[in-house]
């Protein structure tokens, strides 16, 4: 029977953009956290080259989607006589930010080093990731991690204990280049904070994660009008502390009283979509990765 692998999601509890750097992206920092949402990834080491079935769900087959690009560059590096085929599953939600084909390129890196008896050291697996995408070197290591650089200079941090977030979506789409472009013209930008208790594994527990921001909120919120709607709604619902995740639009949630989170669903505007999520260690990442 051929192996079936869970594809995490992330959030994004922290965005700082510290500015443009000499290559045209943003210098990032940010805390990455898994949360349970995943796709499944089914491979099959046979013939050569890729094959990508898209089994369920709306994403893009072929050499455009990121766990296609994976395979195939694992190959070249690594088994260029061999092939994959691959069956894709998508629960994860698609363009909310969630990192979903970060985390299939990830997925089908550690799956395929893990068939294949590991031909590839760990620094050169993680030097392909960044190759493939600014998010997919996090999906290498899961649960609570600090990202600088790009979002790429990936560094495991003291996890957060295991905990429900409630994330939600507006019905609108959000352009990140226009958010990125209107943050390089901004006159005044938030002060550049730090993240040292965070990286020095002292952030013990998910009130803390109150002293986190994200330089892009305002500026969705001020641009997108569903957006600041649901906003609204969440400041309003006895939330401990609501955050916008990364540059797209999924809506972070926390309850330090699980009660007041009761009927949460029904009092969002309309059109937006809630849903509840665990969020990950990397110990549970490892242990949940295969279905068994």
């Amino acid at each position: 029977m051929s192996p079936t692998y869970r594809s995490f999601a992330k959030v994004n509890l922290h965005l700082e953009v510290r500015g443009r750097r000499p290559d045209g992206y943003h210098e990032l920092a940010t805390v990455f956290q898994t949360v349970d949402f995943c796709d499944l990834l089914t491979l099959e080491l046979e013939g050569r080259g890729v094959s990508l079935e898209i089994a369920e769900g709306g994403a893009p087959a072929g050499a455009e989607n990121l766990a296609h690009s994976a395979a195939m560059r694992f190959l070249e590096r690594w088994w260029p006589d061999g092939g994959v085929n691959i069956s894709l599953r998508k629960g994860i939600p698609m363009r909310g930010g969630l990192g979903g084909g970060s985390s299939n390129a990830a997925t089908v890196l550690l799956a395929m080093q893990e068939l294949l008896g590991s031909p590839a050291r760990a620094q050169d697996l993680e030097l392909l990731a960044r190759e493939l995408g600014a998010d997919v070197p996090y999906f290498l290591v899961g649960g609570t991690a600090v990202g600088l650089g790009r979002g790429d200079e990936v560094r495991p941090v003291a996890e957060l204990p295991e905990t429900q977030l409630w994330l939600a979506t507006p019905p609108v789409g959000i352009s990140t280049a226009e958010v990125f472009a209107a943050w390089d013209h901004l006159t005044a930008r938030p002060a550049t904070s730090s993240i040292g208790r965070l990286a020095e594994g002292s952030l013990a527990d998910w009130p803390e994660v109150a002293e986190g921001r994200n330089d892009l909120e305002a500026l969705v919120v001020g641009r997108y009008p569903p957006v600041k709607r649901l906003y609204d709604a969440r400041l309003g619902s006895g939330a401990s502390w609501v955050r916008f995740s990364g540059s797209d639009s999924t809506l972070l949630a926390w309850f330090s009283d699980s009660e007041a989170s009761t009927g949460l669903e029904a009092r969002l505007p309309a059109g937006c979509n809630a849903f509840r999520a665990r969020t990950l260690t990397r110990r549970s990442c490892r242990e949940l990765r295969s279905v068994q």
